[in-house]
Parts: structure tokens; C-alpha cells; sequence
């Protein structure tokens, strides 16, 4: 009977403890000044954005045109009377950044460069052109199932994913400012 209301008590105790380190986590967050961040937020009679860039299969401008969607903005394929983001350039560039003892390339940088502004649906700059620059270091290694090429399409689709954040929130930015 005794083990039994140890046990039980132990139990109590840890709840009680993981509530606590809970509570106290909370408080710091908060204290901290943390918040998450908000959604994109579009003044009120803004309207449509049209993504437009020079590549109409883009998957930049595609994941854009997406995550505009799931922000609850309206989106148009083309720009007539609507905001438009326009992506101006895109470039992506690797480049070998180590070799071995044979000469042969261990890592390399692959770096993804985008220039966009928005207009609105009046024809004024809402943000000036501006340019987003993204960088990745991976190491290749042939031999091993890590490291291959299939890794740096990995990686791209992930800094596209960085990148469509990082566009979106320099547009929150600018809309919030008016």
C-alpha cells in the first residue's frame, strides 16, 4: 500500500514540476518581447496582385501566387487594374568552394539571387526595387547516398521556399508602412 502512494505522489510531483517548467517557459517568451509573426496583411481595397515575371512556369512565381492564396489575397493572372509584384530577375549560380587531395569537389555554395518591386493597381511603387540574395554550403560526396545531387534540388526547393517568405514579408513590410 505504501509503494503505491509513493508512486502516486511521485507521479503528482512530476506533473506538477512539468506544469511548472511550462509556466515558466511561457513567462519568458512573453517576457522576452517574442511574438509570432503575422500574417501578410493587405490594406483594405488594395485589390488583386498579379505575379508577373519574364518566366510564366516559374516555381518562384508560382509559390508566391500560393502563399498569396493562403494569406487570403486575391490573386489575378493578369495585371490589368491590379497590384502587380514584379520579379524582375532571377538568377541562381553554384560554385565549388572546397576540392580533396585529388582535385576533386567536397563542398559548394549555391546562391540564389532575386530582384522584385510592387506597383499598385494605380501604377505607383509601393516598394522600389529590391533584391533578395539566399546562400547554401552543402558538401557533395559521390560515393555516399548523402551528399548527392539529388541533394542540391533538395536544396533548392528550399531557399524558393525561403525566398517566397522573405519576398512576402519585405511586401507586408512596405504595406503596413501606408
Amino acid at each position: 500500500m505504501r509503494a503505491q502512494s509513493h508512486t502516486r505522489s511521485s507521479r503528482n510531483f512530476l506533473r506538477s514540476a512539468g506544469l511548472a517548467a511550462l509556466f515558466g517557459a511561457v513567462v519568458l517568451v512573453v517576457g522576452c518581447g517574442f511574438a509570432p509573426r503575422g500574417a501578410l496583411k493587405v490594406p483594405e481595397g488594395f485589390g488583386a496582385i498579379a505575379v508577373t515575371t519574364a518566366d510564366p512556369y516559374s516555381p518562384l512565381a508560382n509559390g508566391l501566387r500560393r502563399s498569396l492564396k493562403r494569406a487570403g489575397v486575391e490573386t489575378t493572372g493578369t495585371a490589368d487594374g491590379a497590384a502587380q509584384l514584379v520579379i524582375t530577375s532571377e538568377a541562381w549560380e553554384t560554385r565549388p568552394i572546397s576540392v580533396d587531395a585529388f582535385v576533386a569537389v567536397r563542398e559548394f555554395a549555391t546562391r540564389y539571387r532575386v530582384t522584385f518591386d510592387l506597383i499598385d493597381a494605380a501604377g505607383m511603387k509601393r516598394l522600389e526595387q529590391q533584391t533578395v540574395e539566399l546562400t547554401r554550403d552543402y558538401v557533395y560526396e559521390a560515393t555516399e547516398s548523402f551528399g548527392n545531387p539529388g541533394e542540391q534540388e533538395i536544396i533548392q526547393q528550399e531557399m524558393r521556399r525561403d525566398m517566397e517568405a522573405a519576398i512576402l514579408r519585405r511586401v507586408d513590410l512596405a504595406l503596413r508602412a501606408d
